[in-house]
């Protein structure tokens, strides 16, 4: 084991932040993949020295931070009291400087934690730190959200802490405004700002604070972001809860940390703590509880945890938000048709579409929008086995515009195509199609008709069986039923597309009297298309079991 480099004596918050670090990578405090690679991180970059790390600031805040006073619930003190994984957060933000500016190395900083965890209680008192506590000149601070209210919480949090240790007020002269907190003497404020407020240009912020990330507009963190860049020691701070947008910013910038965390991207300047579970973990194992909520037993009451965690088994309709909000894991939809976490156990990495050489197979072909995505599903049947692949297609503007780190993932790791310019031209995509004639025996392609005919006039071209899918209830719904099946079941393989995944996660169902559903999205960043190109593609497998047929005739066919 190592040795904790800090003095219990002179440094008892910076030992007990290193110690957990220390916890974490020997295995004797529980963490999901995230916290481990964040608390090796700190480690490494510790031994190494490239950042040199002020002690005396990390403990600094460490200690004046924990002099505030609690402002609700019932408490074993009067005062704050960091837990381990606190100082180990806060120490690595105020501890580590980058050499050639001599101020703190994080610019960033993305701390995603389930509800009851103390975020806007820990977010409040670093806005205080830096009003006043930290050599501030001329410190700006904003509590930024969507909404104007959501944008308060955290001011009337320091607000509430600051007259409520009368010696803060007192020693540095600060005072508690209706809207703001001010230190007159030199020139700094806290504020709240949202996009209900109009106009946020000019904003020069030391440090801007986007509580509950998952909720922001992509349009306000964007604002806030080109506003950090005017000072060199500004600080953004986003804490927030796993939400139920996938596709939102508060998803990206939750992908971006996991990335950084394991260190699959390398940036200097972002910290990650991110606490939820792993993959494969039970959601009603108290191990798993242990990764994702570093306070329990602590601010979060076991008891009470276990009991939700009971109800969320027994009643479904509890399920998602227990695994959001208490599990910090991310749901696209809360009433997701289809169990993604089934889905992901279908998944076989090593499965190639080469490999499918020769076999027969059914193509689905969902042609959305020329500016948005676009699908061909190639789906093959072999021992009631269903073997799915979808190669997908977007403008390069399109994703440049659209900025989602999903996106930006697809196309690196080959899950999605990015075309060249403003609109995806479908004779190209047809003649992918046409490409794949001599390696697989393809014996229905399936499409929506309606604004296809581009498309539909090339490959008529080819012998190819063409059949026009219309999107309707009567369609869809038996293979949407059959398809949720065969994912229960074990009964489908794919390949792990990051985008199909997401797609399939996104589809919602409403079901009407006679027990029929219809695929569809919640959110128009929600996308379905390579989902549904797999159902146009299963639609036709299932038909073809109930007529016992084959086909025999080329042409244009209609489901």
């Amino acid at each position: 084991m190592l040795d904790n480099p800090f003095d219990k004596n002179n440094y008892p918050y910076c030992h007990s932040g290193h110690q957990y670090a220390l916890d974490v990578v020997g295995g004797k405090i529980l963490s999901c993949k995230y916290i481990l690679g964040a608390c090796e991180r700190y480690l490494k970059d510790l031994k190494e020295k490239k950042f040199p790390f002020d002690a005396d600031s990390a403990e600094k805040f460490l200690r004046l931070g924990q002099k505030f006073h609690h402002i609700k619930g019932e408490w074993n003190t009067p005062n704050v009291v960091f837990s381990p994984w606190q100082n180990f957060i806060f120490m690595n933000i105020f501890g580590f400087t980058d050499p050639r500016t001599g101020y703190r190395r994080f610019r960033t900083a993305h701390i995603e934690v389930p509800r009851g965890s103390g975020k806007s209680c820990l977010a409040s008192i670093v806005a205080l730190y830096f009003l006043c506590l930290d050599n501030p000149k001329g410190n700006e601070i904003s509590c930024f959200a969507t909404k104007s209210d959501q944008s308060r919480i955290v001011l009337d949090t320091a607000r509430a802490m600051a007259r409520k240790n009368p010696s803060f007020i007192k020693s540095t002269g600060a005072k508690v405004m209706a809207h703001s907190i001010v230190h007159e003497k030199s020139n700094s404020l806290i504020r709240a700002r949202s996009s209900d407020h109009g106009s946020l240009d000019g904003l020069n912020d030391v440090l801007s604070i986007i509580d509950e990330l998952h909720a922001v507009s992509r349009e306000l963190f964007d604002v806030v972001v080109s506003g950090m860049k005017k000072r060199k020691d500004s600080l953004l701070l986003c804490i927030t809860t796993a939400g139920f947008n996938t596709d939102g910013v508060g998803h990206d910038q939750s992908v971006y940390a996991r990335r950084v965390a394991t260190r699959e991207i390398q940036d200097n300047s972002f910290f990650s703590a991110v606490y939820t579970i792993d993959d494969g973990d039970d959601i009603y194992d108290r191990n798993s509880w242990m990764k994702a909520v570093p306070n329990l037993g602590i601010s979060v009451d076991e008891i009470a945890f276990a009991d939700a965690a009971k109800k969320a088994k027994e009643v479904p309709s509890d399920l998602p938000n227990f695994k959001v909000k208490m599990l910090n894991m991310w749901l696209s939809e809360a009433k997701a048709f289809f169990d993604v976490n089934k889905w992901k156990e279908c998944g076989d990495p090593g499965l190639r579409i080469e490999d499918f050489k020769g076999k027969k197979c059914k193509v689905g072909v969902d042609l959305a929008s020329k500016i948005d995505l676009t699908t061909l599903a190639y789906v093959f049947r072999e021992d009631d086995i269903y073997y799915v692949f979808d190669k997908s297609y977007i403008p390069e503007k399109t994703a440049k515009d659209v900025r989602s780190a999903l996106y930006d993932s697809c196309i690196e790791r080959g899950h999605l195509i990015a075309t060249k310019g403003e609109a995806i031209h479908y004779p190209n995509i047809a003649q992918d199609l046409i490409d794949t004639i001599p390696q697989f025996q393809i014996l229905d392609v399936l499409y929506d008709p309606w604004s296809a005919t581009e498309f539909a006039q090339k490959v008529s071209t080819e012998r190819l069986n063409l059949v026009e899918f219309r999107m309707n209830t009567s369609n869809l719904s038996e293979p949407t039923k059959r398809l949720d099946a065969l994912i229960r079941q074990g009964k489908i393989r794919h390949n792990g597309s990051e985008l199909l995944s997401w797609a399939i996660g996104n589809v919602v169902c409403k079901e009407d009297a006679a027990g029929n559903v219809f695929p569809r999205k919640t959110h128009e960043r929600l996308k379905i298309d390579p989902a549904i190109a797999i159902l146009m593609a299963l639609a036709s497998w299932l038909q073809q079991e109930e007529i016992g047929s084959v086909y025999e005739s080329q042409g244009i066919r209609t489901i």
